[in-house]
């Protein structure tokens, strides 16, 4: 029935009515293949600054290749459909859609069922498990990465992990090179996906307890075991290195420049609590996981303590990335790679549980299953800010599921680019009224009031506008524009279609960055003053590019009355 759900939802929501499966991260991972097969431009490929690097010498992929090693199967298939049957074979038609959706429905499956067979050795009751696999299916963000994106790698490596787990089960009950093989295979895929899930080998103690001491004395006895492993490890891994030379020359090569992450500055609270893309907020199943832990500890203190272990190391991993929410998306992506070792406790202490007790746990658990479906579907039908999620956004989304909240959340909070050096401040200018600030442009037909207000009408497309001119700023730094203003609306709905636009051009038309979202926040009160605030990162400009930021009112919309701009922009520094 699992399987049906995300199938029927796969094809509802993804391949009809939802948006390209191949986009964002997505195009990146995939995007090995079309630079291979298709375009035959590895190293040749047009930048993009979101995942193509230019280089002196080639450019570069900036992600890892495990996603695409397995996708290879069914992107062959989808290829082939597509010459037979006449579709466009530039790997975007809708067969490569198709591909990449059966691809995350075969591997969440596979995963699913190896991660059955990884509590069936640990002597779980099998009431447990079915109650455990359910809530992976209908409890957690794994859905979200099968039907919704199934381009991204979370569900890859959750199936690779899984199955890394039964794998070193298997190594402990039979100690041979088979399995050594198949294991070193395993992990090498693994760090081929994420290189940050390498963490995983922390589950050892969990899923084989004391007898991971057993496991460790016979691989120090036969240490042709471990080159064994170790070479079906490289063997893997080898695939990113020859991809890198193809690329740049080079063996080794750092595709994720202006990217990394702060190691003294982890993310704890944010990362699990935060209703911006809080772990537990989003799906509160995993916080009973957690708190199994700790329950779990008087009856087997070795799996407890390598469980806490786990949480911690790995959390602290994923909270110290210089981008702590990860992007647009519906709760804590990241986690979703973990799920068979996270869930563990949870599925060991729900078979210890009798009477009462587990009923109330499990009616418990399914309410909550039921909550985080409802944000599944909030999610899915636009009713959430997929990037900037606050307090008062998702007190206004709290379980809404009519049009009238639907598209309704817009400005943005994002946090600045990777600096671990910190930020320059290049200029701090506050528009209070005419000639007050030298980058901001302001009509004289727009002024308002005393001259203190600008206001923008229905005979108004465009409205106040900052620019800082070539030369006012430096080249090849990322930028960070920090702005806040007082708004008033004129009227009920009448701000609802105005955009604030942030550019880079170095001519009219001709823009490497072009980026609009909703001026709004949240719907205003009428003729109520609101203060709001942006953050917005910009990519490096180049040589003769010009910095914008202004709102148009592209559907001529009633309107606003603003005031009191006051605007910071900052240059990374650096590092």
């Amino acid at each position: 029935m699992v399987l049906v759900f995300f199938l029927l939802i796969t094809w509802r929501w993804s391949w009809n009515e939802g948006p390209a499966i191949i986009r964002s991260d997505a195009r990146g991972y995939y995007g090995y293949l079309r630079a291979l097969f298709i375009n035959h431009d590895l190293g040749h490929e047009q930048p993009d600054h979101t995942f193509v690097h230019e280089t002196p010498v080639g450019t570069l992929n900036k992600y890892f290749a495990g996603e695409a090693v397995l996708l290879s199967p069914f992107f062959g298939l989808a290829h082939l459909y597509a010459h037979l049957t006449g579709h466009e074979t530039d790997g975007f038609s809708r067969p490569y859609e198709i591909g990449i959706g059966l691809a995350a429905l075969f591997y969440a499956t596979l995963g699913v069922f190896l991660f059955r067979a990884v509590l069936q050795r640990m002597v779980v009751e099998e009431r447990a498990i079915a109650i455990t696999v359910l809530l992976l299916g209908f409890g957690t963000q794994l859905v979200q990465y099968v039907s919704i994106q199934p381009g991204w790698s979370h569900v890859y490596s959750f199936c690779c992990i899984s199955g890394f787990l039964l794998a070193l089960q298997r190594l402990h009950q039979n100690l041979c090179r088979r399995n050594m093989v198949i294991t070193g295979l395993l992990y090498g895929l693994i760090v081929l996906i994420r290189p940050v899930n390498a963490t995983v080998l922390l589950a050892l103690p969990i899923v084989l307890g004391k007898d991971s001491l057993s496991l460790l004395s016979g691989l120090r006895s036969r240490p042709s075991l471990l080159f064994i492993g170790a070479c079906g490890v490289a063997a893997v891994v080898s695939i990113q290195a020859l991809l890198w030379y193809a690329q740049v020359g080079s063996f080794i090569a750092d595709g994720y420049r202006g990217e990394g992450f702060y190691w003294s500055r982890p993310e704890f609270v944010k990362v699990l609590f935060s209703v911006r893309r809080g772990l537990f907020v989003w799906a509160p199943v995993l916080f009973i996981a957690a708190l199994s832990v700790v329950s779990l500890f008087k009856r087997d203190r070795w799996r407890a303590s390598a469980l806490l272990l786990y949480w911690l190391v790995n959390t602290y991993v994923i909270s110290c990335w210089w981008i702590w929410y990860y992007g647009s998306g519906w709760g804590q992506r990241v986690f979703v790679d973990h799920y068979a070792v996270l869930l563990l406790p949870l599925a060991l202490q729900l078979g210890s549980l009798t009477g009462g007790l587990r009923k109330a746990t499990v009616a418990l658990l399914a309410l909550l299953s039921l909550f985080t479906m409802a944000q599944f579907y909030q999610y899915g039908h636009d009713l959430l800010d997929v990037e900037g999620m606050d307090r008062k956004k998702y007190a206004f989304a709290f379980l809404r599921f009519d049009d009238a909240h639907r598209n309704r959340m817009g400005g943005m909070f994002r946090v600045p680019p990777f600096c671990p050096n910190g930020l320059d401040t290049l200029y701090h200018e506050r528009w209070t009224s005419p000639g007050s600030a030298a980058h901001w442009g302001v009509a004289d037909q727009l002024l308002a009031v005393d001259g203190s207000q600008v206001r923008v009408s229905s005979s108004t497309e465009f409205g106040p506008q900052f620019v800082l001119r070539p030369g006012e700023f430096p080249v090849g730094r990322e930028l960070y524009i920090a702005l806040g203003f007082e708004r008033k609306a004129v009227a009920a709905g009448s701000t609802a279609g105005i955009l604030a636009v942030a550019t880079l051009e170095s001519a009219p038309g001709k823009a490497s960055f072009y980026q609009t979202f909703v001026m709004d926040p949240l719907p205003p009160e009428p003729d109520t003053w609101e203060h709001i605030e942006y953050r917005v990162p910009y990519p490096a400009a180049a040589a003769g590019e010009a910095i914008a930021f202004y709102f148009w009112n592209k559907d001529l919309a009633p309107g606003f009355v603003i005031k009191d701009l006051d605007i910071t922009v900052m240059a990374v520094r650096p590092y």
